[in-house]
């Protein structure tokens, strides 16, 4: 089974390294870089919410950017989160999900949820509660790019609904790209920013959305 498709609660200690180190996942993946490059000419100091952290890649890019930062990484999967405190005891790294973030409305100006929407049965529920939490940039990576048509993929063997586990693995989705836009801009944000990112392999291209809230004068529709 690839990297891509494993039970991540069962992924060995091994395998979860080996998400440091893939060129298409690490901290100098090019989608990372292109954050990062926004970010610093927009921001001074950051509050970073990295929902879906896995085992933390973007603290080591935040890190290696030697910008001013507060930053948490969330993600549901307990051994993703232990890796990720082990190796960086100085961060903070929490285990929640996604559709329940346990934060206040707008308490993070920047949430960050790379190649977590593909990977649930559907998008609205979790993109709203990213966006609830979120007081300025939203930034969304997804794995497989928006398109003309939705497809709900649903890959691997089914997951086993008599035990309590992480079956997010099991969907590689496309999701419709004008609602997904519009459910973007119906939740207070403009996009800014909408590139398609070549990473080559398997997947071929990422798509990278940035939007950014509406301000007060943009909500009541005035210039």
């Amino acid at each position: 089974m690839s990297l891509e498709l494993c039970p991540w609660g069962h992924l060995s200690e091994e395998r979860l390294r080996e998400f440091l180190t893939d060129p298409l996942n690490n901290q100098n993946a090019p989608d990372r870089k292109i954050v990062i490059d926004y970010l610093g000419k927009n921001f001074v100091k950051l509050g970073f919410l990295d929902v879906g952290c896995g085992t933390g890649h973007q603290y080591i890019a935040l890190k290696q950017s030697l910008m001013s930062f507060d930053y948490c990484g969330v993600d549901k999967t307990e051994k993703m989160v232990e890796f990720a405190r082990g190796r960086f005891p100085e961060a903070k790294f929490i285990q929640g999900d996604i559709h329940k973030l346990q934060f206040q409305d707008r308490s993070w100006p920047v949430v960050y949820v790379r190649h977590v929407l593909v990977h649930l049965p559907g998008y609205i529920g979790a993109l709203t509660e990213a966006a609830r939490v979120c007081s300025d940039c939203l930034i969304i990576c997804l794995l497989k790019p928006l398109a003309d048509k939705q497809q709900i993929k649903v890959v691997g063997e089914p997951p086993d609904q008599t035990k309590p586990s992480d079956f997010s693995e099991h969907y590689l989705n496309t999701y419709k790209r004008e609602p997904f836009m519009g459910a973007i801009k119906n939740l207070g944000f403009d996009v800014v920013m909408d590139e398609m990112v070549e990473v080559g392999g398997y997947f071929e291209s990422y798509e990278l959305i940035i939007a950014r809230r509406h301000s007060p004068d943009t909500a009541r529709g005035q210039t």
